[in-house]
């Protein structure tokens, strides 16, 4: 199904899909999560994203769907 990662590339944060490859470059991780948010809606459910910081530790935290306003 997704199986969404950000990544710190130095200069931006990339949010990819396996099945998908990259997704979109951000300025900052919270607007990477922030897009992964709006993929949620597709599923409409909380689903896990992984996260890589520019020191290479991997971090897992839960995305909410984007809601409707």
């Amino acid at each position: 199904m997704f199986d969404f990662t950000v990544r710190d590339q130095g200069d931006h944060w990339v949010l990819q899909d396996t099945e998908n490859g990259e997704l979109g470059r951000y300025d900052s991780r919270d607007e990477a999560l922030e897009a992964a948010g709006q993929w949620m809606r597709l599923i409409e459910r909380p689903w896990p994203v992984l996260i890589c910081d520019r020191d290479g530790e991997w971090h897992e935290t839960e995305v909410a769907p984007t809601v409707f306003h």
